[in-house]
C-alpha cells in the first residue's frame, strides 16, 4: 500500500480558499494512486476563533492541566471535521478521526506528551475502503484515557510518527511558504530556498531557531527511512526535501535565528549549550531580553575554517564555535544587519542545494 502522510498547518485550513488549495494537493496524490492520511492543526493563528491560543485565552491561567489539554484538543477536532467535509464536497471520500479513535497513545504528560504507540488498525481499515483519513494532530490519549497534547510543533510530530508507524513512503508538511530557505526570508527577503537538505543538518537548524519544522518532529523522522517534504499549500512545487544521510558539499548549510533570548550558567536540564572563551553558557528564551542568537550550521568544515569565515562581522557580538555551528550573540537591533551580511557572504553568489 503506497501511503503518503500530509500535514496542513493552521493557515492551510483557516479559510475556504486555503482549504480548496489543500484539497487540490490531496486530489493530485489520489490521482497518482496514493493512499492519503491527512493530519491537521487547529484553524488559523492567534485571534482566530478556533486557534489554539484563542482557546487557551478562555481559561484561567491556573486552570488544571487536564482541563487545558481537553479544551486545546478541540481546535484540531474542528479542523478535521471541516477538512473531511471539504474533501467530500469535491467528491473525495474521507473520514475525520480524533486521536482517541485512532488510539494514539501517549505517556500522559499534559502539555508536552510524547507518542508511545498507535493502534493502526482503524486507519488501515479506512484506507482499504478507499477513504482519505483525516486525523487530529497535536494530541493523543494516555493509558487513563485522558486527552493529552504534544506541545509546540505537535502536529508535525503527529504526522511524522503516524507516517513512520504506517510505513509511509513520505511525509509532506504543507505551510504558507514554498519550502525551507537558508535563512528566514522575513529577515532576508532575497533568501534562496533549498531543493534538499540533510535531516541531521535540518534538525540542528531547527534546534537553534529555524521554525519551519519543529525539532521534535525531525528527531522522530530520523528513526524512520522516509523523506519529509516542506511544501506550500498555495503552489504545486515539490518544495524542500529533507533526506536522511543526504549528500552535501562542504560549507555552510543554513542560518538559524533565535530572537529574544539570553545566556545563563548551565543547569541540569539545559539542552542548548554554547561554549566560548568565558566557558559554557546555556541559551534560554527570554521575552523582551533585547538579545538574539544567530547560528550558522556548516557541513564538513574544520573549526579554523569556520572561525575565518566568521571574522570581521559588521556588528559587535560574542562568537561561539561548537563543532559545526557558529553562534553569534548580539543585540536584537543588530540581528537583521548581521543576517543579511552573513547571507551575502555565505550564500549570495553560489546556488544552494544542501
Amino acid at each position: 500500500m503506497d501511503i503518503v502522510v500530509v500535514k496542513f498547518g493552521g493557515t492551510s485550513v483557516a479559510t475556504e480558499e486555503a482549504r480548496k488549495a489543500a484539497v487540490s494537493h490531496i486530489a493530485s496524490l489520489k490521482e497518482a494512486g496514493k493512499n492519503v492520511i491527512v493530519v491537521v492543526s487547529a484553524m488559523g493563528r492567534k485571534g482566530s476563533p478556533y486557534a489554539t491560543d484563542t482557546l487557551i485565552s478562555l481559561l484561567r491561567k491556573d486552570t488544571k492541566p487536564e482541563t487545558l489539554d481537553l479544551l486545546m484538543s478541540c481546535g484540531e477536532t474542528i479542523s478535521a471535521c471541516v477538512f473531511a467535509d471539504s474533501l467530500m464536497a469535491e467528491g473525495i471520500d474521507a473520514v475525520a478521526l480524533a486521536s482517541w479513535q485512532t488510539a494514539i497513545i501517549t505517556d500522559g504528560i499534559f502539555g508536552s506528551a510524547d507518542i508511545l504507540d498507535i493502534d493502526t488498525n482503524r486507519i488501515k481499515m479506512e484506507l482499504y475502503e478507499g477513504k482519505v483519513v483525516v486525523i487530529t494532530g497535536f494530541q493523543g490519549i494516555s493509558a487513563r484515557k485522558e486527552m493529552t497534547t504534544l506541545g509546540r510543533g505537535g502536529s508535525d510530530t503527529s504526522a511524522v510518527v503516524i507516517g513512520g508507524l504506517m510505513k509511509a513512503e513520505s511525509v509532506h508538511i504543507f505551510t504558507d511558504v514554498p519550502g525551507i530557505a537558508v535563512v528566514d526570508p522575513r529577515i532576508v527577503p532575497k533568501a534562496k530556498f533549498m531543493e534538499y537538505v540533510d535531516m541531521e543538518n535540518m534538525y540542528t537548524l531547527a534546534l537553534w531557531g529555524a521554525g519551519i519544522v519543529h525539532p521534535r518532529a525531525l528527531k522522530e523522522a530520523q528513526k524512520y527511512n522516509m523523506d519529509v517534504f516542506v511544501r506550500s499549500t498555495f503552489h504545486q512545487g515539490q518544495g524542500t526535501r529533507i533526506e536522511k544521510n543526504a549528500e552535501s558539499e562542504d560549507g555552510p548549510v543554513g542560518i538559524a535565528l533565535m530572537k529574544e533570548c539570553n545566556l545563563f550558567v548551565p543547569e541540569k536540564g539545559d539542552k542548548l549549550i554554547i561554549e566560548g572563551k568565558a566557558g559554557k553558557k546555556a541559551v534560554r528564551p527570554v521575552a523582551g531580553s533585547g538579545y538574539s542568537l544567530l547560528t550558522v550550521v556548516f557541513s564538513g568544515c574544520e573549526e579554523e575554517d569556520i572561525k575565518n569565515t566568521m571574522e570581521d562581522l559588521p556588528v559587535k557580538g560574542e562568537l561561539f564555535i561548537n563543532g559545526l555551528c557558529a553562534h553569534v550573540f548580539v543585540d536584537s537591533n543588530e540581528i537583521e544587519l548581521l543576517a543579511n551580511e552573513l547571507y551575502n557572504r555565505l550564500f549570495g553568489k553560489v546556488p544552494v542545494s544542501s
